[in-house]
């Protein structure tokens, strides 16, 4: 079974949700909606969260959180087995809530952050919960503490979205404003694409190509033996693969013109490509398109022959791996 990539660290920004097991209905009653912000206000409290958004739909939830701490995975524990632990009770019900532990998208905070906020807002208006021209009175959202600032808890940091659409203040002017963006938002269709709507909620991180890089060169070494599975994770498989290969050309000294022009068996791409196939997930038909090593078939053969001569006891290996680990 394919377990979720966890990346954590003191002020890492997620945008996590989660859906009721096999899509059922968790959050009908307004009684089970108050209890599970209940539960996110008091994790929020208890791990030192700073919540940007958040909103309940009838079976599934989303949230845009910053961990400080960086302890995502404890506090969302807590708070999905609190919260299940008040459901059953009071629906008399036994098993599992949740469809799993919980989705979590790692954030790059400038430009992806922003349109999660305002993705998240929009939500009830896309579920026909509430209407545009007040979708602040959905009650199970944090643009309903937008207008209620008195009742607002502390944790809750509305000032990032409201400076996200066109840096505007927590004034009433500037929440009129921030209503006027929404709407004018979900009635263009080139704005949202152009903020990437459609992904938010797919992959494993919501960022730019350097971030990617740099979360994966940090968090997932190329020297660790961490095997990445599901297709929300093949990005990061991708990113992660790129970035070994990149470790074990600068170690061997070869460039992009090298793997055009030498041969498809070369030793330095079956030395690459052995210590990829040893230390990842690799696949012989992203290596042969990468390396340009003909056929898949080819890779994997010549990778057998490379281990079976000893090949990995040959002194630029042995390099390669000390470079690379």
């Amino acid at each position: 079974m394919a377990r979720s990539l966890r990346i954590e660290y003191p002020g890492a920004i997620y945008h996590v949700l989660n859906r009721g097991n096999y899509r059922k209905p968790v959050f009908e009653t307004p009684e089970a909606r108050d209890a599970f912000e209940a539960c996110l206000f008091r994790a929020c409290e208890r791990y030192g969260w700073r919540l940007y958004a958040y909103c309940t739909l009838s079976n599934h939830y989303h949230c845009a959180l910053e961990t400080p701490e960086g302890n995502l995975s404890v506090g969302m524990q807590w708070l999905q087995s609190t919260f299940a632990n008040c459901f059953n009770r009071a629906h008399q019900a036994h098993g599992h809530l949740f469809q799993g532990r919980f989705k979590s998208l790692i954030v790059e905070r400038d430009e992806y952050l922003g349109p999660l906020i305002h993705y998240i807002h929009l939500n009830p208006v896309r579920a026909n919960l509430a209407t545009m021209d007040k979708p602040e009175t959905y009650r199970w959202s944090t643009l309903w503490y937008l207008h209620q600032k008195r009742k607002r808890p502390v944790f809750v940091d509305l000032d990032l979205g409201l400076n996200y659409a066109g840096n505007l203040v927590d004034t009433p002017q500037g929440r009129r404003q921030y209503r006027a963006y929404l709407a004018w938002l979900q009635e263009d269709s080139s704005m949202k694409r152009q903020l990437q709507f459609s992904t938010l909620c797919r992959g494993w991180a919501l960022g730019s190509k350097t971030f990617k890089e740099a979360l994966v060169e940090k968090y997932l070494p190329v020297g660790s033996a961490e095997h990445l599975e599901g297709t929300d994770l093949q990005e990061a498989n991708q990113v992660r693969w790129e970035t070994m290969v990149k470790a074990g050309m600068k170690s061997l000294d070869k460039t992009k013109a090298d793997v055009q022009s030498d041969r498809k068996a070369a030793l330095w791409k079956v030395m690459i490509a052995c210590f990829m196939k040893e230390h990842s997930s690799v696949s012989n038909v992203w290596l042969a398109n990468r390396l340009n090593m003909g056929v898949p078939q080819g890779v994997s053969r010549s990778v057998s022959q490379f281990q079976r001569s000893n090949g990995q006891k040959q002194r630029q290996y042995l390099e390669m791996l000390k470079i690379t680990a």
